[in-house]
């Protein structure tokens, strides 16, 4: 649709106005809109690592026990109304075209970030469509994030770690105190963090604002039954639910502390959302979030991963290590330029055969050359391909030896590789 095109280039134009670090915006163009935010209840989740999958296993859950869920993410991998969608329907692209022209007199005067529009979208949406809840993931920290003006009936944190300096801060602690932002006074503050440094700033916030706090794994437990390249049979309790040999429909070990979460969080909602081991069982099982160690190929098994900062990129080479030896494993990398690619660099340098590094025209690359240098300074083999019809070329040449390959390091490639990778999800039964 031609016309959504054009919204869509204006939507994304409005990056030049950069981050506002002010909430100013978001409440001039919610007032314009009639307080949309006011309309449903909803879950505010911030954090580093894992948001986005919790929030993706929670709507699952609720969308299970008949609930119409509202879901706001960011970024998107292949178009941007991924990033509103109701019961798994991206919001339609008329809606986008009518809500930018309803708005934008008021975008006009105020000059509005991307991210305060795009989240004043999401809003009115769910408004519209009638949500019984809205699930809502911050864009970046948390205390000034736009998504920040709600009344949620419970908040999360998922694990901290150093991302976005440039925004957030130097340290663990001053981050966590970003993230910790979205804490209300009186309502929970959900957490499955491990670093006891981001527990304390956690807990010291909740304590101020006079919230209750839980690190989710004083009452919980989760044990492996059988691990695989694309989901997991697991046992998973938290307080009084049981749940044995169940299917996690996202790969890797770390999803399973991101479902802890989610069930912690549909636990404290169950006043309002009452929701049974069925409906969680089959929750957990349909759960689906693509560009998360997702197995796009069998043959050469092809893993596509969003990962982008040290913790993350260890993760998910340490799972992909549990099918796979070092030295068979073929990584291709693209990072923007504010991520710390000397770390992630030492990562893909020790866990990878070779590390092939794509450029690609986005909003802020990181230049490839920086990236091979660290890559090649820590004692990995590197190449810079042209573009990404090369990494495509090699692919399809390691069809016969079946050699897996690791597509990770930005949302921006995950896209690319969805849009040019001819592949069917297959199941691979591989187990450790």
């Amino acid at each position: 649709m031609e016309n959504y095109q054009r919204i869509v280039d204006y939507l994304f134009q409005l990056q030049r106005a950069g981050v506002k670090w002010s909430l100013d915006n978001i409440r001039v163009l919610l007032s314009e809109l009639g307080r949309p935010e006011r309309s449903w209840p909803s879950v505010h989740i911030a954090g580093t690592n894992g948001k986005g999958s919790t929030a993706a296993i929670l709507e699952s859950i609720l969308i299970q026990s008949g609930r119409k869920v509202g879901l706001y993410t960011s970024p998107h991998l292949l178009d941007f109304t991924e990033r509103i969608r109701v019961n798994r329907q991206p919001i339609p692209q008329e809606a986008v075209i009518d809500f930018t022209a309803m708005i934008r007199s008021c975008v006009e005067r105020i000059q509005p970030s991307f991210f305060e529009v795009s989240t004043a979208m999401a809003f009115w949406y769910f408004r519209e469509q009638g949500v019984d809840i809205a699930i809502l993931e911050t864009g970046m920290g948390g205390r000034l994030d736009s998504t920040n003006v709600v009344s949620p009936l419970a908040t999360a944190i998922t694990p901290v770690d150093m991302d976005h300096q440039n925004y957030l801060g130097n340290t663990l602690e001053e981050i966590a105190a970003e993230k910790a932002g979205i804490i209300k006074p009186g309502v929970v503050c959900l957490t499955n963090n491990h670093d006891p440094r981001i527990l304390r700033v956690l807990e010291q916030k909740c304590k101020k604002t006079g919230s209750s706090f839980e690190n989710i794994f004083d009452n919980s437990a989760c044990s492996f039954r059988q691990l695989l390249l694309y989901g997991s049979y697991v046992d998973l309790r938290y307080r009084s639910w049981n749940l044995s040999n169940i299917f996690l429909s996202l790969a890797g070990l770390h999803q399973s502390e991101n479902a802890l979460l989610a069930l912690a969080i549909a636990w404290h909602l169950q006043e309002s959302f009452p929701v049974s081991e069925r409906s969680i069982q089959k929750g957990l099982a349909s759960v689906a979030w693509r560009g998360r160690l997702d197995l796009v190929s069998a043959s050469p098994p092809v893993i596509v991963d969003v990962s982008h900062n040290p913790a993350g990129v260890k993760k998910s080479l340490d799972f992909v290590h549990r099918f796979f030896p070092k030295t068979a494993i073929r990584a291709a990398v693209y990072l923007q330029d504010d991520k710390d690619y000397v770390e992630v660099g030492k990562l893909l340098a020790g866990g990878c055969q070779r590390v092939y590094v794509i450029p690609l025209s986005t909003r802020a690359p990181l230049p490839p050359e920086k990236l091979y240098e660290a890559i090649t300074a820590a004692g990995g083999t590197a190449q810079i391909l042209d573009n990404f019809s090369q990494l495509l070329d090699l692919i399809q040449q390691t069809t016969a030896d079946n050699q897996p390959w690791l597509l990770i390091g930005s949302h921006y490639l995950a896209g690319e590789a969805y849009r040019q990778l001819n592949c069917s999800i297959t199941n691979v039964e591989l187990q450790v």
